[in-house]
């Protein structure tokens, strides 16, 4: 007779259910059979957040099984709470080199990796790896497969965990699309490629056959120990220096054009050094957007622009549209692409950016131009997110919903 047929519900009372999960009458799943997942946290802020689907974060290790339960009569006693995904997930403290921010990540290379690869993979500067690798200032080209060189990733582009997999070609696919599904640029798709296959796509990379497996990396998400927290940019600004007029630029709303002292500095810097470029002269004034406000803290229309080291820049627009003060979108017949390379340049060139947030369909025009201007695929690689796709952190351009008007300019703290 089934227990259902003799208490209400179905249900054994709890002193009988606990005695017989200890005796082994019973079983019940545990927390051990399955990989301890952390919610996917929020992918940096800035003002109009894009809803993207973010890989599951990974555990270091699966949480520790429970301990059998005890019919004990003390009234003492209490059945605790059921743990959330991510209470056994410790994360560690950040390593002093990495200024307490971070852990330090051990990246093993691989084919087809170069030191600006790297660097956009998490998100940093190649000078930043090179100053915690001392040996690869001396030549940072000299890479071999399974070198290991030391990270610190920015919060907002942690590490993932990768593991070797294959896709078996289909009709009509295509490596650039196929590359770009796997968050890889076309070259280092076939550098993972091996024998006759990676001799006839080096040969032609247009020659690729239905039926044909290729070797890819599949992201299995984020590793826990450096997964980022969520209130990162909730804040204040304690003391609030204002950006005040210049020459070369115009100022939105001078209300909330307030900012940490090294952010005004860099902003000045970049726009005074975008002025004195060759070329530059006769073009339209820099229009600044939204800082902060004087004392930082939640801004109307914004999720970041809290602690004074965020700023909207506008695009450099041509035309009829050049002196417009309003922030308007770019396309192929307003945008000056030259000027507006120069501009996030100059930003760049400062070293105190964090990271530039700029639509991806907007990286490609800019990517494509700075390719023929001669800027190195290093270079490239350390810098653009575009052409790996906007799904994934990457680089110190990257997208995000909303910046088709204007470029978002994120400063280290």
């Amino acid at each position: 007779m089934r227990t259902s047929q003799l208490l209400p519900h179905g249900r054994l009372p709890r002193a009988l259910t606990a005695l017989a999960l200890w005796m082994g009458l019973v079983t019940v799943p545990t927390a051990a059979a399955s990989p301890v997942l952390l919610d996917p946290p929020e992918a940096g802020t800035p003002e109009e957040e894009e809803e993207e689907d973010s890989p599951a974060v990974i555990a270091p290790e699966p949480a520790p099984s429970p301990e059998p339960p005890v019919a004990a009569k003390s009234k003492s006693t209490k059945t605790s709470k059921k743990p959330t995904k991510s209470a056994s997930v410790k994360k560690p403290k950040g390593d002093p080199r990495c200024g307490g921010k971070t852990p330090i990540w051990e990246h093993k290379v691989k084919s087809g990796d170069n030191l600006g690869r790297i660097a956009g993979q998490y998100g940093v500067r190649m000078s930043d790896i090179t100053k915690l690798n001392p040996k690869l200032k001396k030549n940072p080209d000299k890479l071999s497969i399974g070198q290991t060189v030391l990270v610190c990733p920015d919060p907002e582009v942690p590490p993932h965990l990768e593991e070797e997999g294959s896709y078996t070609v289909k009709k009509g696919d295509s490596l650039s699309e196929i590359a770009e599904k796997h968050h890889m640029k076309v070259g280092e798709l076939i550098a993972l490629q091996k024998g006759s296959l990676r001799k006839r796509l080096d040969a032609n990379k247009s020659d690729l056959r239905p039926g044909d497996e290729l070797t890819i990396m599949i992201d299995r998400g984020i590793i826990a120990a450096f997964a980022p927290t969520q209130d990162e940019d909730r804040g204040v600004l304690r003391v609030g220096i204002p950006l005040d007029p210049g020459k070369h630029y115009y100022i939105k709303r001078p209300h909330l054009a307030f900012g940490t002292g090294a952010t005004i500095k860099a902003i000045k810097a970049a726009i005074s050094k975008y002025a004195m470029l060759k070329g530059i002269k006769g073009g339209p004034q820099v229009h600044v957007g939204d800082i902060s406000a004087r004392g930082g803290g939640p801004l109307k229309g914004h999720k970041s622009h809290q602690k004074g080291v965020d700023v909207d820049v506008g695009l450099v627009l041509k035309g009829a549209d050049a002196g417009e003060v309003r922030f308007l979108s770019g396309n192929a017949d307003n945008l000056d692409v030259a000027r507006t390379w120069a501009l996030i340049k100059s930003f760049v060139d400062t070293k105190e950016v964090r990271a530039i947030f700029l639509d991806y369909g907007l990286q490609k025009v800019l990517y494509e131009h700075a390719k023929k201007k001669g800027v190195s695929e290093a270079k490239l690689d350390e810098l653009f997110q575009y052409p790996r796709g906007k799904g994934r952190g990457y680089g110190i351009i990257r997208h995000w919903k909303g910046h088709r008007d204007h470029f978002h300019v994120r400063f280290h703290r």
